[in-house]
């Protein structure tokens, strides 16, 4: 009897420290030796500043408001407490949960040695001439579904600083103007987007298209604000997109299709060093029919 406590507590041990390593992002933490503080306890797990902070995003750690980490470590304390009880009704010791157990493990390192083999980390980049090459030989998808157009804007508060605004508008001074009066960021007009005309305020749309090009419109009230609007460019649903409308998107294919090539070359490598096999013949064309049982 107690050989078989012991070795039950031995397998216990062997599944913590498995669940440390493979799927501990889940909410459960073991306690280790830190100065972090400690910001929360269940049982003898515990979770610290530390880990709190390891688990942001690096991009939006200077984001992350304080009430967003505290509804954080409420989330981690109530995961902790229903896996520790999961864990004391020996639901880890099912032969179905401990399948699937298996499962989320090979499923999590496989997923990180295709991460640690990922072109995401700046292991590859797209050059300019592969870009350019994609656009030509591929012109003639990159079409427009609707109308675009390309404009900067002044906006100001109030109608009389607006009309004040616009009687200033030359043909050579807008930039000057919205740097000096606008209230909303003022964009390089080398990098402004297109943007579809039918996502723009119906307000301003339907002034827009009757502006031609390098026109300025007459102040357009938006939410209470005033907008005058220069218009740089206009193009037609049909028309072929500029390279630059279309470059990031061109990187981002010809990136998964490096990507799909280097797994490939992975993945014929360790068929070639693993002994396997498959039987595909094996595997009917239908699913064998149920027994029902007596009816």
């Amino acid at each position: 009897m107690q050989k078989s406590k012991r070795r039950a507590v031995i397998l216990s041990v062997m599944l913590v420290a498995a669940l440390c390593g493979a799927v501990g992002s889940i909410g459960f933490t073991c306690q280790k030796r830190t100065d972090s503080p400690i910001i929360a306890r269940v049982g003898r797990a515990v979770l610290t500043l530390d880990d709190v902070y390891e688990r942001i995003p690096p991009e939006y750690s200077d984001r992350i408001s304080r009430e967003q980490k505290i509804n954080y470590v409420k989330q981690w304390i109530d995961t902790e407490l229903l896996y520790q009880e999961a864990l004391r009704q020996n639901i880890h010791r099912e032969t179905e949960i401990r399948e699937r157990l298996n499962e989320m493990r090979r499923d999590l390192l496989s997923a990180e040695i295709i991460s640690r083999n990922s072109f995401a980390a700046g292991k590859y980049t797209v050059s300019e001439d592969a870009v350019r090459a994609h656009y030509e030989e591929h012109r003639d998808s990159f079409v427009r579904e609707t109308d675009v157009i390309k404009s900067l804007e002044i906006v100001v508060d109030d109608l009389k600083t607006a009309w004040n605004v616009r009687n200033q508008v030359t043909h050579d001074n807008f930039l000057d103007l919205a740097v000096r009066y606008s209230t909303a960021p003022v964009q390089d007009p080398r990098s402004l987007p297109y943007v579809p005309v039918n996502l723009l305020p119906p307000a301003v749309a339907d002034v827009v298209v009757a502006i031609k090009v390098n026109g300025t419109t007459a102040p357009i009230e938006v939410d209470g604000a005033f907008h005058i609007i220069r218009v740089l460019d206009k193009q037609e649903a049909g028309t072929t997109c500029s390279l630059e409308e279309v470059r990031e998107d061109i990187i981002s294919t010809l990136s998964t299709e490096a990507q799909k090539r280097h797994m490939e070359d992975l993945l014929s490598n360790l068929r070639l060093k693993v002994d396997h096999e498959f039987h595909f013949d094996r595997i009917p064309d239908l699913a064998p029919a149920r027994d029902e049982g007596p009816s």
